[in-house]
C-alpha cells in the first residue's frame, strides 16, 4: 500500500512539473513575439495595405466588398482590429474593400411628364439637376424634351440629371382687339375667337353707361399679345371693385318653375333683358304640371319675368357679381320662392 502511494505521489509531482514547464514555455514564447501597433488602413488602396501588413508580419484577411459613396474603389472601408490596437506578429487583420459608388443606368426620361421624370430619378437614387424650359411643337407641354447625361448612360448613385422641358408650342403673336363699349358676353366671345383668355374681371360703377358694358381693359387695343397674355376686363356694375370669376362666362344655369295642376293648356311667356333690350325668351302653350325650364348663362346679369296666362307670376334676377359668403355659389334674387336651381357644368348640355 505504501508503495502505491509513493508511486502516485511521484507521478503527480512529475505531472505538475511538466504542466508548469509547458505553461512557462508558451508564455515565454508569446512574450518574446514582437508587439505591433496597428496603423489606420481606412481609405488606403488595397495594394498599399497588403504591402504594409506583410512588412509588419500580419495577415490580411478580406471579408467582403460593398458600395461606398465616400471611399474610392479598391480602398479599405473598415478594419478589425481597430487602428491603434496592439497586436502580435502573425495575427490576422480583417478588412472590407470598397466597390466605390453604385453605378446606375440612367432611365430614358424623354417624352414623359416632368412630375413622373422626377419620381423616376428619385426611385433610381439620382438627383435632379438644372431644369430648363423651351417651346416645342413636337413635345407636349411639361414633358421632357432632352436629358443630360443621355438615356441609358452609366452614372454613379446620386448623380445629377439635367432636364430640358417643353413649355408647349411657341405662342402665335396677335393684336389685342377693340373691346370698348361692348357687353361683357360679346367681348368674351371676341377674346375666345382670338384664342386669348380672360384672367380677371373687375367691376366699376359708371352711371353714364349700361350695366355689363366694358369700360376699360388691359392690355390696350393694338397691343401685341399671345394666348399666354393675361387679360383684365373692367365692367360697369352698381358696385366698385367686385370680382367675377372668368369661369362663369363658360357655364350655364338651369332655372325651373313648375306649373300647377289643371285641365287646359296654359299660355307661358318669359321675357328677359339678357341681350340688352327686353325680348321674349319663350312664348308658348304648356300642359298643366309641366316645368318651365330656362337655361341661361351664369356670367351675365339678367332679369327674367315669367307670365302665365298673361298674368305676372314672378321675377328671377341672375347676378354673377353676387356670391354666397359661405359656399361661394352665385346667389339669385326672385320675387317668389324658386322651385329648382341647378348649376350646369360645361359640356353637360346637349342639343
Amino acid at each position: 500500500m505504501k508503495s502505491i502511494l509513493k508511486y502516485a505521489f511521484i507521478f503527480s509531482t512529475l505531472f505538475l512539473i511538466a504542466g508548469a514547464t509547458a505553461y512557462y514555455s508558451v508564455r515565454l514564447f508569446t512574450q518574446s513575439a514582437d508587439e505591433i501597433i496597428l496603423p489606420e488602413l481606412t481609405g488606403k488602396n488595397i495594394i498599399y495595405v497588403l504591402e504594409i501588413l506583410t512588412s509588419m508580419g500580419l495577415n490580411a484577411k478580406l471579408h467582403g466588398t460593398q458600395y461606398d459613396d465616400y471611399i474610392p474603389r479598391h480602398s479599405v472601408i473598415s478594419q478589425d482590429p481597430k487602428p491603434g490596437t496592439t497586436i502580435k506578429k502573425g495575427r490576422d487583420v480583417i478588412i472590407y474593400i470598397s466597390k466605390g459608388s453604385k453605378e446606375i443606368n440612367l432611365p430614358d426620361l424623354r417624352q414623359i411628364p416632368l412630375e413622373k421624370a422626377l419620381i423616376l430619378l428619385e426611385k433610381n437614387e439620382l438627383n435632379k439637376g438644372h431644369i430648363s424650359f423651351t417651346h416645342s411643337s413636337k413635345t407636349p407641354k411639361d414633358h421632357i424634351i432632352e436629358q443630360y447625361p443621355n438615356p441609358f448612360s452609366t452614372v454613379f448613385k446620386g448623380s445629377l440629371c439635367n432636364l430640358l422641358v417643353s413649355s408647349g408650342t411657341n405662342p402665335i403673336g396677335r393684336v389685342m382687339p377693340i373691346l370698348n363699349g361692348l357687353r361683357l358676353e360679346k367681348a368674351a366671345a371676341i377674346i375666345k375667337d382670338h384664342n386669348l383668355h380672360i384672367s380677371k374681371i373687375i367691376s366699376k360703377k359708371d352711371l353714364n353707361q349700361e350695366y355689363g358694358i366694358i369700360l376699360s381693359y388691359m392690355p390696350q387695343s393694338g397691343s401685341h399679345v399671345t394666348e399666354n397674355t393675361p387679360i383684365t376686363l373692367v365692367v360697369n356694375y352698381s358696385e366698385n371693385n367686385k370680382i367675377m370669376a372668368p369661369e362663369k362666362l363658360k357655364r350655364t344655369i338651369l332655372l325651373t318653375h313648375s306649373l300647377g295642376p289643371g285641365f287646359l293648356k296654359r299660355h307661358i311667356r318669359v321675357e328677359t333683358d339678357m341681350f340688352g333690350p327686353i325680348i321674349d325668351l319663350y312664348n308658348e302653350y304648356m300642359k298643366p304640371g309641366e316645368d318651365i325650364n330656362i337655361l341661361v348663362p351664369s356670367g351675365i346679369k339678367a332679369k327674367f319675368n315669367i307670365f302665365i296666362d298673361h298674368r305676372f307670376e314672378k321675377t328671377i334676377i341672375v347676378d354673377p357679381w353676387k356670391e354666397d359668403n359661405d359656399t361661394g355659389d352665385m346667389t339669385l334674387w326672385e320675387s317668389s320662392p324658386l322651385q329648382f336651381y341647378q348649376p350646369i357644368l360645361p359640356g353637360s348640355v346637349t342639343n
